[in-house]
């Protein structure tokens, strides 16, 4: 509250500090944290839900305007009333603030601010249980090792020549894995089933690019073809693209049709 500020929700104040402190309380604050809740459901790589984030918000700055505002004072002495007017400064808001305005303006400002950082995806992992013959074994760890899976059990069934085997595989590769494992091992492998286990931050950064000159002799140059490929096989930039394209989303490396009535081939 500022100095000459009430509790009523009244934002004029004869202090610039005062004036600016009940403006963010009764104006502002609300839609400050609309636009957080916002900026951190939809992150800026795959608009989905950002974690482990702590956004601080160092300064406000508010465009205040003075005003001159008349104050009427009366005065009592021995009978005799007298009236007396005085001039004060008060400060108020210079343009109306609407909570639309702040909200967008945090939500954009957050999402630029989080890419001044590293970023990183978090992907869920799913455990698969399974049994294999020591025949398809070899290729049920090629499979795996393709799909980045990690092998934490493999442990004989008692009575039978069939190893139980418990595995994790990020959720992202684990499509047509059934397919794979029956083809690629002729049958030795059943059927895998898939419960969700946990999260886990995927350590590569989606916008690397090979700078110094043995980066590039070991990952290959830049391509120029509208992105930013670095030739090797990202698989946090190649998530980021099929998200964003199943979403209907902008990605970088499609092509823009700008005409695309004529690019059709009519028939004659």
């Amino acid at each position: 509250r500022g100095e000459d500020g009430g509790n009523d929700g009244s934002t004029l104040s004869t202090t610039p500090n005062g004036t600016a402190l009940d403006i963010w309380k009764n104006e502002m604050r609300g839609s400050a944290v609309a636009g957080f809740q916002l900026a951190m459901r939809y992150g800026p790589l795959c608009e989905e839900p950002v974690r482990a984030v702590m956004v601080i918000l160092e300064s406000v700055e508010i465009a205040l305007q003075q005003q001159q505002h008349r104050q009427t004072k009366q005065s009592h002495d021995n009978d005799d009333t007298s009236t007396k007017q005085q001039k004060e400064t008060i400060y108020s808001s210079a343009k109306p603030l609407s909570g639309g305005m702040v909200v967008a303006a945090l939500r954009s400002g957050i999402r630029c601010a989080s890419l001044t950082r590293p970023a990183r995806l978090m992907e869920g992992h799913l455990r698969l249980t399974l049994h294999s013959s020591l025949t398809g074994l070899g290729s049920l760890y090629t499979v795996l090792s393709k799909r980045r899976g990690k092998v934490l059990t493999d442990d004989m069934v008692e009575g039978t020549d069939l190893l139980l085997i418990t595995a994790t595989i990020p959720q992202a590769e684990s499509f047509r894995l059934t397919t794979e494992l029956l083809r690629q091992s002729s049958g030795e492998v059943t059927a895998p089933e898939l419960i969700f286990d946990h999260w886990d931050v995927l350590e590569e950064d989606p916008f690397w690019i090979p700078t110094t000159l043995e980066e590039r002799e070991d990952f290959g140059e830049i391509l120029m073809n509208g992105d930013l490929s670095t030739g090797i096989d990202n698989n946090a930039l190649k998530y980021i693209r099929l998200v964003r394209g199943r979403k209907g989303l902008l990605v970088d490396s499609s092509r823009t049709v700008i005409a695309a009535e004529k690019q059709r081939t009519l028939k004659r």
